[in-house]
């Protein structure tokens, strides 16, 4: 399996917890793993490489930070983002798939259905995380028409070979730089206008799951989401937002998860 990250240095023990979680969970496998990285020098990679598991192997694509200088970022969304949408540019013309994956969630099942999945033409596999009024709103901040749908790029599988077929750089940055004012969430805002309409949609409770989607079906639904549904269900949990396992102010029932898998370094 091929599986795609975009990390920089601070990222490093949280990207380390979520290949163990990964490699320990699907033993069976074996994977090649990229990651899509501008910072990293060459003790990062001996500190990364150095915790390589034994199914994986470790390929760095260095992308230039000059590719998006103009496009906008913040603390919380550096250029890292962005490397994912041109993935297939970047990535080796053999691969006619892969799987992105943040690094902040933890894997801890079997991903095999996922990563096989038959994607019917579309471009991208993945989950929404909004409702329908939300996407109303998206299509009038972005200049979007049509039916589309918003995807969070967390857990992305990409289908390459279209991707190379239809993916036009210039025309993106071009839109990035005119619009940058209108994004908020920056990859997501892009796939949503240029791709959002050859998505495949997949169930954010199996593949992309948080406390807060937790909280949310819990508070309007008579079945609820414990611990012993998630074990029985999910296959990929996502800290989204602010409220990471490793900070001492989160707050939910998914932490246990992450520490089983942890990384110390």
């Amino acid at each position: 399996m091929n599986i795609l990250v975009s990390i920089n240095r601070p990222y490093i023990k949280y990207f380390l917890t979520m290949i163990n979680s990964l490699s320990k969970s699907n033993e069976e496998e074996t994977f090649d793993i990229y990651i899509m990285h501008s910072n990293l020098d060459d003790k990062d990679k001996e500190l990364i490489n150095s915790h390589c598991p034994i199914n994986m192997t470790f390929h760095y694509i260095f992308m230039h930070e000059e590719l998006f200088k103009n496009a906008p970022k913040d603390k919380r969304y550096p250029y890292e983002i962005y490397y994912r949408i041109f993935a297939a540019k970047y990535l080796p013309n053999n691969l006619d798939r892969v799987l992105y994956l943040d690094s902040d969630l933890i894997v801890h099942k079997s991903i095999k259905k996922l990563y096989n999945i038959d994607f019917e033409n579309n471009l991208f596999a993945g989950c929404t995380q909004i409702r329908k009024m939300l996407n109303t709103l998206n299509k009038w901040r972005l200049g979007v028409k049509g039916q589309k749908i918003y995807l969070n790029t967390g857990v992305l599988l990409m289908n390459l070979v279209e991707l190379r077929k239809t993916l036009n750089e210039d025309e993106i940055m071009q839109y990035i730089n005119i619009n940058g004012w209108r994004m908020i969430l920056f990859d997501q805002d892009v796939i949503f206008k240029f791709y959002g309409d050859r998505v495949k949609l997949l169930d954010k409770y199996i593949y992309n799951l948080s406390d807060r989607h937790i909280k949310l079906h819990n508070l309007h639904s008579k079945t609820k989401i414990d611990l012993n549904w998630v074990e029985n269900n999910n296959v990929i949990i996502h800290y989204l937002g602010k409220n990471k396992p490793w900070k001492d102010n989160y707050n939910g029932i998914l932490q246990g998860y992450y520490k089983k898998y942890e990384v110390k370094l």
